[in-house]
């Protein structure tokens, strides 16, 4: 898992995230990966013991 925004992060706004997935695995796993065969995208209050809301706009890979 990789969390991207934090507790007090832009909460009440859209926030656009671009990331470099290649890079952030060969960060977290060591190694280049080269295929993804599953992409998860998750609002996740477990820890807190608390209830959110969460909304997802557009996904999309590109070479860039």
């Amino acid at each position: 898992m990789l969390a991207v925004q934090g507790k007090y992060s832009s909460a009440g706004q859209w926030v656009s995230e671009k990331r470099n997935v290649k890079q952030d695995l060969k960060k977290i796993f060591g190694e280049d990966i080269n295929e993804i065969d599953v992409v998860a995208v998750m609002t996740d209050t477990d820890d807190s013991g608390r209830s959110t809301s969460a909304w997802y706009g557009d996904i999309y890979f590109s070479s860039e």
